[in-house]
């Protein structure tokens, strides 16, 4: 049972964690969780939405409780030696991100403010590679390198989602990618890593295109009650003319259609700071090794 003690204390602090970002996300300025272009006095100009306790708090919870405790659990080497930096690393970040998640699903927009925040939390990381070590640099390694990981990791995640933006804009011929996203993803660089980066862009696509699956199959059901809807009509083209204008006047935020990637990328980065050991540990005994044979 002892083993579990550091575990449950740190389950609370997650659930603690998740209660606290109702309050602070209510809290936040209606022009964070605005366009730039926000004008209060227009007249179409409408209120951010905010979070309610049923059903983002709810869920919250036992998300960040649950993250906490697997986060003390497969990692007891931090909470012996104790590395109060790695710790920190770990789990502080846990509450901008949520932030983050709530803000884009709610208003698909994340805030400036939220995204410096989380950069800045990265000095946890700069700070913890050295004086600790970086688990991906063997002991003896320049100092550096595990500083440049990180610079890397930010550099070469907002560049990345930038180029996949605009090639999908250039396809679309529209908006791909916010550029929200890529000042975030630069955040969520440094605080992952290069090497890190690796997984966090491979669990958020995957998270991604797993919610995108019922998405799309509402978006094919709409699609075809609204077909059906315009053929039975008394006068089709007319029918037609009044649902086009309708999906005009939507607003982006409440655009059925799109999806967010912000909250997928937060989900990826706090799942690789909270796992990065046994994220490290599968990379050096099975992807290494395979990787060495196949350039040796």
């Amino acid at each position: 049972m002892a083993s579990f003690v550091i575990p449950l204390i740190c389950a609370a602090a997650g659930a603690l964690c998740g209660a606290a970002c109702q309050p602070i996300f209510n809290r936040l300025p209606e022009t964070w969780l605005q366009d730039y272009d926000y004008d209060p006095n227009s007249g179409n100009a409408r209120p951010a939405k905010r979070m309610k306790f049923f059903p983002h708090t709810l869920i919250l919870i036992p998300v960040t409780a649950v993250l906490f405790f697997f986060g003390a659990l497969f990692n007891p080497a931090f909470f012996e030696r104790p590395e109060l930096l790695r710790i920190l690393l770990m789990f502080l970040p846990a509450l901008p991100l949520s932030v983050v998640v709530i803000s884009d699903h709610l208003n698909r927009i994340i805030p400036d403010h939220v995204v410096v925040f989380t950069a800045i939390l990265a000095i946890f990381g700069f700070s913890s590679d050295l004086l600790y070590g970086s688990l991906w640099f063997p002991a003896g390694a320049p100092f550096w390198h595990p500083i440049l990981n990180r610079v890397l990791g930010g550099v070469i995640g907002a560049a990345l989602l930038f180029l996949i933006g605009w090639i999908g804009s250039w396809v679309s011929k529209k908006d791909a990618m916010g550029h929200g996203d890529i000042k975030f993803l630069l955040a969520c660089g440094l605080l992952s890593g290069a090497y890190g980066l690796i997984f966090v862009l491979f669990i958020s696509f995957i998270i991604g295109g797993i919610a995108a699956v019922p998405l799309l199959i509402r978006k094919r059901v709409r699609i075809a009650r609204e077909e059906r809807e315009i053929r039975e009509s008394k006068n089709p083209a007319k029918a037609r003319k009044i649902l086009e204008r309708k999906k005009r006047e939507i607003s982006f935020v409440d655009d059925p259609d799109y999806i967010a990637f912000g909250p997928f990328l937060a989900i990826g980065t706090l799942c690789f700071l909270i796992f990065e050991t046994p994220v490290f540990n599968y990379f050096s005994d099975n992807i290494l090794p395979a990787l060495e044979l196949m350039f040796k």
